[in-house]
Order: C-alpha cells, then sequence, then structure tokens
C-alpha cells in the first residue's frame, strides 16, 4: 500500500470534505459521495449511499476520486456494514488515467442477444453474443478466437444487425393528406418500412408531426469500426469492440433500452440492499 494515499485520506477526513466512490454495476456507472467517517492504520471506514454499498459487496473493491489527488485511487472492500451504510476500505494504490471517465453508458443484456455480423469481403455473415452496448458501440462476444483473430482485424468495417428485447415506441412520419394538396398523394409507402421509419437523435425535441408507433423487439442494422479485440480476462471469451456509426433508429431504440435496463439495475440492487439489511453485523 503506498503510505502517501493514507495521509491523503487522512486530511481529506480532518477537513470533512467527501470523497467520491465510483463502480460499474452491469454496465451502469454508479457514483456517489462518502464521508470519511474513520482512518486507520491501514485502512478507512466511509458512509456512502445504498447503491453503492451493494456495488462494494458485489465488486469487492471501489475507486475513490477527489480534486486534489494526482490520479484516482483503487481500494479493496474489507467489509461492509448495511444497516449503517459503512464499509471499510484497505490496500489503496493509484490507478491509470481514465478510469471513471466513460463518455456512454454501457450496459449489460438482461438475457443472451445473438446478432450477426457482416464484412464487406465475406459472402456469410458470423454469429456473435452482445456483451454490452451505448449509443456509440457495442462490445460483442465470438464463438473462435483461433479462427476470428485474424478476421476481425482493428479498423475494419463491419455492419451490425440485432434484435433488443422489449417493447420500444418509434416516431413515425404522418401520412400525407392528399386533400390539403389539391387531391395529389405524395404519400410514400416505404415510410412505413422499419428501416426509414424518422425517428429523432437521442436528446432531440419531440416532433410533433409524427405519431408514435409501438414496436416489439425491432431489428436494427447500424455501420461500424472494429475497435479492439481481446479474450476477456473473466469470462476468458474472445471479445471484439465496435465503434458505431449510429443512425436515428439505433439511437431512439438503444436509448429506450438503457433507460429500461436502468430501471431494472435500480430495482436489482434495491432488493440485493433488502437482503444484506437482513444480516447483522458486518459482512465480509
Amino acid at each position: 500500500m503506498d503510505v502517501g494515499i493514507l495521509e491523503l485520506l487522512r486530511r481529506v477526513a480532518a477537513a470533512e470534505a467527501e470523497i467520491r466512490l465510483l463502480n460499474v454495476y452491469q454496465g451502469i456507472p454508479i457514483a456517489f459521495p462518502a464521508a470519511i467517517v474513520y482512518v486507520g492504520q491501514n485502512s478507512i471506514t466511509v458512509k456512502t449511499e445504498r447503491y453503492q454499498l451493494v456495488c462494494l459487496y458485489q465488486e469487492r473493491q471501489t475507486f475513490i476520486q477527489y480534486p486534489g489527488f494526482p490520479a484516482v485511487i483503487r481500494a479493496r472492500v474489507e467489509r461492509i456494514e448495511p444497516l449503517a451504510l459503512q464499509a471499510s476500505l484497505f490496500e489503496f494504490e493509484y490507478m491509470r488515467e481514465g478510469i471513471g471517465e466513460r463518455r456512454q453508458i454501457r450496459v449489460w443484456p438482461k438475457e443472451g442477444v445473438t446478432g450477426e455480423l457482416q464484412l464487406s469481403d465475406r459472402t456469410e455473415a458470423i454469429r456473435g453474443d452482445l456483451a454490452d452496448i451505448s449509443l456509440d458501440g457495442m462490445g460483442i462476444y465470438l464463438p473462435d478466437a483461433d479462427y476470428y483473430a485474424h478476421i476481425f482485424r482493428q479498423g475494419r468495417k463491419v455492419l451490425v444487425s440485432l434484435r433488443l428485447p422489449g417493447v420500444f415506441h418509434l416516431q413515425q412520419p404522418r401520412r400525407y393528406d392528399a386533400s390539403a394538396s389539391g387531391g395529389i398523394d405524395r404519400y410514400d409507402r416505404t415510410q412505413l418500412r422499419l428501416s426509414t421509419i424518422h425517428t429523432p437523435a437521442y436528446g432531440s425535441d419531440r416532433d410533433d408531426s409524427a405519431t408514435i408507433k409501438t414496436v416489439h423487439s425491432p431489428e436494427i442494422e447500424v455501420d461500424g469500426v472494429i475497435s479492439n479485440y481481446y479474450t476477456e480476462a473473466n469470462t476468458r471469451r474472445y471479445r471484439i469492440g465496435v465503434r458505431l456509426q449510429p443512425n436515428e433508429l439505433y439511437r431512439s431504440i438503444v436509448s429506450q433500452f438503457i433507460s429500461q435496463r436502468q430501471s431494472e439495475i435500480i430495482q436489482e440492487i434495491n432488493a440485493i440492499y433488502r437482503l444484506l439489511t437482513r444480516e447483522t453485523g458486518a459482512l465480509r
């Protein structure tokens, strides 16, 4: 352990300032303030929110952020006290830059999602399992690292198609009123095709001239570029990362999917916390 880190934490505690704890739960960043209530010889005790506490229990580690620190600090979890909303942290170390700077929320699917990847120089599509997804990227597991490692090279363009589970609400242009233009019907029936439905970009204002269409597990296609590939340490599965060029349909569906998963994850965290508080004493 870096003794200098503990001294910095001691100064924060003396100033009665708050640190910020960061964890990632199923792809969702969970970050809440924490007060340092005790500083020992090799550890500190912090008080934080229930959502953060569940993450500490599940991951057995957390990342500490504070404006005056030279870098983000990783700490291991020694024990937690659910009823008191407290946890003891130890084994501190500085981490590389970039921790806690993810630009987009990247969620894990609750159930298995299989997609197809199409490369321009291959006639057959290659199937893979969705690892996680965001508005501008996704991770995909492939079945055979030895076979696919030379195919999915960094920088290669790929077309990804998949169906996300759930019910989605998509904006659809209103049908053109022929009577308003002297009887000339310029309505194009291709507007009803899912791939051509007009949907606003994520975060844009609602289009009042459009109607809402409810779709169950729609198929989406999106272009992308292979950004990385590696074998995951914890799962030992071969995974590729795809940096996407999202269209409006993709953004509309994925933003709703992320919102749905956030709600599910919050419910799950609350359920885990209720289970933890049934135990007495500290949990290691």
